[in-house]
């Protein structure tokens, strides 16, 4: 993850030049106040009308340059905030369908939303923050050097205590930053556990018991974030008191030149100005370290929820389904369970015949539908397609190849025409074709909006039957080679479910493979061959 960073390299080298541009023309500026109070003190009015029009300049220079500097740092981190998440993003979409199925995506809610906001606070600001500061902490210790040289020497002393002090208390911070991402994994997984099942808290009375555990949960993440606020108040209070005690030194000294008189007032003013400039920037380098220190292993944690068990490389094309599909002796059993599902199946399909598979519950109809649809990997036997092993076809070649329609119907929350098109373009007639034999067009017709009509949180605001057609409409609309019907009819009415398996079994050009439980006698001797599955395919 961290490489990724290296594309708002640029970015951050801007921000970081430009604030370190501006330290150095305040520091100028201070120094040349200074001299400008040396020069009047000594009624020196020369010096003073030769040194006055270039400060005001300079002066007037550091408005724009602050402005640019809140600017740049604005882009780099919205730039590296979203390289991050765009990163993330991606890669989760990059893992395998039947490992993500069976994981609690909680956890990557979690990450792409507490993490990251942890991530932006902890990494992007923070070492934007501590380089600043030294930058800052640097111009403070040359106006000291213009003084005396030897406070240089204390400066470097000052840093390499806090330094320091920042390393050893890395180790529990991380810690602690760690436990706290867990339950916010948790905590995550709860909330979206207890929406989900609404319904289900407020038919059976369980709010009180909903409140009480959501109030346990809340209570462990505020009580860690409490642990981790008082750790940096102990790191943050040692450190105070190593640079406070520094200053005080500095302070000793300033006294010991004032009663000698090798020190100006403009050199006493430039001293107080300069340990002002120290102080600030040490104590965002003595919080911010810390916070930089424990990013490594939230990334390590970050990283972990994206890596695949399976990591088996594709190798092969298919640009084209030309033939069939073939199972040969395939068996398959889940990693984590003895039970066989499926054994010993040996089957053909070929392209563009139409194949029904039906069997009771629990028989194995849906891990076969997965296998053909490359979620899982067979257990053994071989799964060909067009001669190929369908292991080492490309993923993304061979799902451009297929359409799905689930028993499970997911929609956008956007229009109408959007979850049918999936966001490609197709003709209005293209789009009216498959409306129609969706069995959609009174539907959209008596729409206010037609198409245009938004549809909300996953079809609410629509039946269930709707919803079902507006996927088999999708479907029809992406001209596959093959598709996968999974219970594409649970949610329709007998009748237009006949209605649209008739239109779907007269298509052509397209292979149709439907796994369902909704049988019709007329239909049924449509299709080229049934099978049953029961552990095995007959």
């Amino acid at each position: 993850m961290l490489n990724k960073l290296y594309k708002v390299l640029p970015y951050f080298l801007l921000a970081i030049i430009v604030a370190v541009f501006n330290c150095i023309l305040d520091g100028y500026v201070t120094k040349k106040m200074m001299d400008i109070l040396d020069f009047t003190l000594k009624k020196d009015m020369t010096s003073v009308k030769e040194s006055a029009p270039m400060l005001i300049i300079v002066s007037l220079f550091l408005v724009p340059l602050g402005i640019l500097v809140a600017m740049t740092y604005s882009l780099f981190k919205r730039r590296a905030n979203l390289v991050l998440k765009k990163y993330y993003v991606n890669k989760v979409f990059d893992k395998n369908i039947a490992e993500f199925q069976k994981e609690n995506n909680a956890k990557y809610i979690s990450s792409l939303t507490n993490d990251m906001n942890t991530l932006e606070t902890n990494l992007i600001t923070g070492i934007y923050t501590v380089v600043v500061a030294l930058a800052n902490f640097g111009v403070g210790v040359w106006l000291l050097s213009t003084v005396d040289p030897k406070l240089i020497i204390l400066s470097i002393i000052v840093i390499l205590i806090n330094l320091a002090i920042s390393i050893v208390t890395s180790s529990p911070t991380k810690k602690a930053y760690k436990e706290r991402s867990d339950l916010f994994d948790n905590y995550t997984s709860y909330i979206k556990e207890v929406l989900s099942a609404f319904h289900i808290v407020k038919n059976n009375n369980l709010q009180d018991k909903v409140t009480e555990d959501y109030y346990e949960k809340s209570e462990q993440i505020q009580h860690k974030g409490y642990i981790i606020e008082r750790m940096f108040s102990f790191i943050n209070a040692t450190e105070s008191f190593v640079m406070n005690a520094s200053l005080y030194g500095v302070i000793c000294v300033i006294g010991y030149f004032a009663v000698k008189g090798t020190i100006t007032a403009g050199g006493v003013l430039l001293i107080v100005q300069a340990m002002e400039r120290m102080a600030d920037p040490l104590f965002q380098i003595s919080e911010n370290l810390p916070k930089l220190f424990t990013s490594g292993d939230l990334i390590k944690k970050i990283e972990k929820t994206l890596e695949n068990a399976d990591n088996h490389e594709e190798t092969l094309d298919l640009p084209e389904f030309r033939e069939a599909i073939e199972f040969k002796d395939v068996s398959f059993q889940y990693e984590d369970d003895d039970r066989i599902v499926l054994q010993d199946v040996n089957l053909s399909v070929r392209k563009n015949g139409k194949y029904l598979i039906v069997g009771p519950s629990g028989g194995g109809k849906s891990t076969l539908l997965k296998l053909f649809r490359k979620y899982f990997k067979q257990s053994s036997g071989e799964i060909l397609i067009d001669g190929k092993p369908l292991r080492d076809i490309k993923k993304e070649q061979y799902f451009s190849l297929v359409a799905n329609v689930e028993q499970q119907v997911f929609l956008f929350e956007d229009t109408i025409k959007n979850n049918i098109t999936l966001y490609k373009e197709y003709s209005d007639k293209e789009i009216e074709k498959a409306l129609e034999h969706a069995g959609l067009t009174d539907f959209v017709r008596n729409l206010k909006d037609g198409l245009s009509t938004i549809i909300y949180d996953n079809g609410k605001n629509i039946s269930g039957g709707e919803r079902s057609r507006i996927v088999i409409a999708r479907a029809l609309l992406n001209k596959a080679s093959i598709l996968f019907m999974d219970e594409a009819f649970a949610s329709l009415d007998m009748e237009r479910a006949k209605e649209i398996e008739e239109t779907i079994l007269a298509l052509e050009d397209i292979t149709v493979i439907n796994v369902s439980h909704v049988i019709f006698k007329d239909t049924k001797e449509k299709y080229d061959r049934v099978y049953t599955v029961k552990r095995t395919v007959y």
